[in-house]
């Protein structure tokens, strides 16, 4: 049965067309995209934040290896000054012995005082000025004992003698870091000798060297010599750090540091640079 009933008409008369549905109002995305940009952004300040946190966490544990190192190196070479001195039956030796033990004893304080410097970043290196004779002298006076506990020869040479501008506590801190690990290395070999040196091969160029005729450092040791805690106890044991620390100290002073080794011996050169006439 079919409706006679008119089908509804579309408002254009056509009874087949459908009435297009009304278009949706354009949507702003701008807040949206300035939302996440900005949740973006601080998510980045906080990972940076987060890194920088772990490097300065990083750097602190450096640091305080380092001190923990040089203050233990230095409370052993108290010690082994201390039981020359004991045994000593010669008034001048021992005498010179209890000299060692007081400028051992202001070395761990001046570097107490530089690390706390370091924590607050003070520093007044521009106003400070050695001389190559001033470190072989203090370096001697700390290392010598040691050499003689472990019978080794020592001496000290300034073949010409230079300024450097600069903390000389750094440079006698390499100095006595490279002679302890040399005596150290040599054992009680016969024949075993320890020689400072102090230099300027070329103008602008102030030296010292360390050198040894101990049994040398191992092939494949020396490509890693001087990272921190790279595992390599070279040159009479330790933790890996003294030569990092030595490192430190010489790029510190700007200047450079090399090495030559060989089963006759080890000849650790640090250069660095001559003081202006004018810092004099």
């Amino acid at each position: 049965m079919h409706s006679n009933a008119p089908r509804a008409r579309s408002p254009a008369g056509n009874p087949s067309r459908r009435a297009p549905a009304a278009s949706a109002p354009p949507v702003d995305r701008a807040p949206t995209l300035d939302a996440e940009r900005a949740k973006w952004e601080a998510e980045r300040e906080t990972l940076l934040q987060m890194l920088g946190h772990q490097q300065r966490v990083a750097q602190a544990g450096l640091i305080t290896s380092s001190l923990a190192h040089d203050v233990r190196n230095q409370a052993q070479l108290i010690l082994s000054t201390a039981e020359l001195a004991l045994h000593s039956g010669d008034a001048e030796e021992m005498r010179s012995a209890l000299d060692g033990i007081r400028d051992l004893c202001r070395d761990v304080a001046e570097t107490t005082d530089a690390f706390l410097a370091f924590a607050r970043r003070q520093s007044a290196l521009d106003d400070q000025r050695f001389l190559l004779s001033e470190v072989l002298a203090h370096g001697a006076r700390i290392v010598r004992p040691l050499a003689h506990a472990h019978s080794v020869a020592f001496r000290a040479d300034v073949a010409e003698d230079g300024g450097v501008r600069g903390e000389c506590r750094l440079a006698v801190q390499a100095v006595v870091n490279l002679a302890t690990n040399a005596v150290k290395a040599c054992g009680e070999r016969p024949g075993a000798e320890v020689t400072l040196s102090a230099s300027c091969p070329r103008a602008g160029i102030c030296r010292l060297t360390v050198a040894d005729n101990g049994p040398g450092i191992p092939e494949t040791m020396r490509a890693r010599l001087f990272r921190p805690f790279s595992g390599v106890h070279t040159r009479g044991g330790g933790n890996g750090l003294g030569l990092f620390i030595v490192r430190q100290a010489v790029l510190d002073l700007g200047g450079t540091i090399a090495v030559r080794t060989s089963p006759l011996g080890t000849v650790f050169r640090v250069d660095l640079p001559a003081a202006a006439p004018s810092d004099a």
